[in-house]
């Protein structure tokens, strides 16, 4: 019974009081030991460091020993959930919960290490942002900015399959991996967003607002595997596809070929 009141009382010490590390907390309740134990400084491992204090029973160094043990548990679990928390971050981007440039990358050289195990997979890349966006910010205010940011994320995904990514580059600039579909499967999912987007009203409370997205598209399949660099390829083609889209009226999808920029489906 005295040992399950001295761990009681180090688990309620620990979780009412986060600031206090797991050397203070042996301190108090004990008192009286000398032992090696791993201490912990701002809720971290840090090293380890002899407690000097007078010698107990028996009894005393096994109540000791069991509080470390559930005082080293308790600093493996608060380890796990910051790595939790830092996947997290580095997955997603924070505002629109789409995931993250880097985050992206690393699916992207995935699917391509895919499409050369099997080759009848294709893929299609598409970058697009929100047309004036600079001008809807100066106009609505930053906030609908955001909101518009968060909105056409829901759109996007609301119109994508689980094995496709849908990434934010930066700013008002979007990417989406399209993954294992012909060219004109793509562009229906593409110009459906487009679609959406465009028939969709934003803005909070009494601030509504219309806004289009321009769209360029690249596809490649296992004829393009001998190219060196092959991601860095799509997503600068995919680029110089948006750029055209641009140019040619915006609130559009331009798509072009791999090797020789030509366009594709317009």
């Amino acid at each position: 019974g005295y040992c399950i009141v001295i761990l009681t009382r180090v688990y309620l010490r620990q979780y009412k009081n986060k600031d206090n590390n797991s050397l203070g907390t042996v301190q108090l309740l004990l008192g009286a030991a000398s032992i090696w134990m791993v201490t912990g400084v701002a809720d971290t491992l840090t090293g380890i460091q002899i407690i000097d204090l007078p010698p107990l029973t028996w009894v005393g160094s096994f109540l000791v020993t069991c509080c470390n043990a559930w005082i080293l548990v308790l600093h493996i679990d608060d380890l796990y959930e910051q790595r939790r928390q830092l996947n997290t971050r580095l997955m997603y981007d924070h505002l629109t919960q789409a995931f993250s440039r880097s985050y992206f990358e690393f699916r992207l050289t995935e699917a391509i290490n895919k499409m050369s195990r099997n080759h009848s997979i294709k893929l299609h890349l598409c970058i697009f942002d929100i047309d004036n966006f600079k001008t809807i910010n100066d106009s609505y205010g930053h906030i609908n900015g955001d909101e518009l940011l968060k909105k056409i994320a829901t759109i996007v995904k609301k119109n994508i399959r689980s094995i496709d990514c849908f990434a934010r580059l930066g700013g008002d600039e979007f990417v989406l991996l399209l993954i294992d579909l012909d060219e004109q499967q793509a562009y229906e999912i593409v110009e459906r967003i487009k679609k959406s987007i465009f028939e969709t009203t934003f803005g909070l409370s009494a601030v509504q607002f219309s806004a289009s997205c321009s769209f360029g598209m690249v596809s490649s399949g296992a004829e393009h595997l001998v190219s060196k660099n092959l991601s860095k390829q799509l997503l600068s083609k995919a680029d110089e596809a948006l750029y055209v889209a641009k140019n040619q009226g915006k609130n559009t999808i331009r798509a072009l070929n791999l090797s020789t920029s030509e366009a594709l489906i317009t």
